[in-house]
């Protein structure tokens, strides 16, 4: 039987959204999974020594899915009875993976979630951006076409953006303290919206927003105690990781910066080699020589090493997904309005 939701999940795959969420999880919790589907996620939890319970609409999903989690409660997650069939137990993580977007009240699932945690307990959720750039310009060419799977999934009963799942969650008495994004360059979803019918001012406009590209969004919240300072710095904290993933967009630059710190290596590579074969035409007769070569070969040594630096760095590493071509690297790089 083929199941939509059947996929493999790479912990360690980069700009993914399983891969975010199996890391927020952690190690050897207790996880209440919330349409677990047919236990792909519930799998690479347990190979990580955590104990799941699933929550599952489709009993022959269910059933599958059983094969690695504790056991798997079938019922609607909409219908608060289900809900009652794990009333005995608490969670260090209740995980809410592409599931709230499908319900009618995705409020109501959200804070019975909030009752089976630990008092020290995280939501694990993850949630597709309507706003991504590719959807607004699908609006402007009059088009809304539902999919089977992606930003215009035809199951989802409710749309999100940044703003309105903090809120969502704010609602429920959680304060998000961490954020991921899946990135997806503009042009690049199952959309499928063509570049060349698209006004380059458009694009600049759409770009002009740092979570255009957003194509998912993957966040941890812990409950809200109530005391303002702990709101103030869950806001922080959020404040922070946004500029931090932002930061993801402006370190393009860093590769056009490795293109030329190479293209200055290869230069130089060739600077020594023409020097190399000049003195050795002089066939030895000028004194230092070789105390030039060396100086050359250490420069060049030294411009290689900063390379290899610029490689290791975190801003470059965190660059999963080829973001765009040189000319809107460029674009992104440069002043508005230069």
């Amino acid at each position: 039987m083929d199941f939509v939701y059947d996929m493999t999940v790479d912990p360690d795959a980069p700009n993914n959204t399983h891969a975010f969420a199996l890391a927020m999880v952690g190690h050897n919790k207790s996880v209440l999974e919330v349409g677990c589907a047919i236990g792909y996620i519930t799998k690479a939890m347990v190979k990580r020594g955590c104990k799941v319970i699933g929550i599952e609409i489709d009993p022959a999903a269910a059933a599958l899915a059983e094969e690695w989690a504790e056991r798997v409660v079938v019922g609607d997650i909409d219908r608060g009875e289900v809900w009652n069939q794990v009333d005995d137990e608490s969670f260090d993580v209740v995980l809410c993976g592409d599931v709230l977007e499908h319900l009618r009240d995705p409020l109501v699932a959200l804070r019975s979630a909030v009752h089976k945690l630990k008092p020290d307990g995280v939501v694990v959720a993850s949630f597709p951006n309507v706003a991504h750039g590719d959807v607004r310009l699908s609006l402007l060419q009059g088009d809304f076409a539902y999919r089977d799977l992606g930003l215009l999934d035809r199951t989802h009963m409710r749309f999100f953006t940044l703003e309105t799942i903090r809120e969502l969650f704010e609602e429920a008495g959680l304060l998000v303290v961490d954020t991921k994004r899946v990135i997806v360059p503009l042009f690049g979803t199952e959309l499928e919206i063509k570049r060349e019918n698209v006004r380059q001012s458009t694009v600049d406009e759409i770009l002009a927003d740092p979570e255009a590209e957003s194509y998912q969004f993957v966040m941890r919240a812990v409950r809200d105690n109530g005391t303002q300072a702990v709101a103030a710095l869950a806001r922080r904290v959020s404040e922070l990781t946004d500029q931090f993933d932002h930061e993801g967009v402006r370190s393009a630059i860093v590769r056009q910066d490795l293109r030329e710190s190479s293209a200055a290596n290869a230069a130089l590579h060739e600077q020594v080699a023409n020097l190399v074969r000049h003195i050795e035409a002089l066939d030895g007769h000028v004194a230092g020589l070789d105390q030039i070569i060396a100086h050359l070969n250490g420069a060049l040594a030294e411009s290689e090493q900063r390379q290899r630096a610029l490689l290791a760095t975190k801003s470059f590493r965190m660059m999963a997904p080829l973001r765009r071509g040189y000319g809107i690297l460029r674009t992104l790089a440069s002043p508005k309005g230069s």
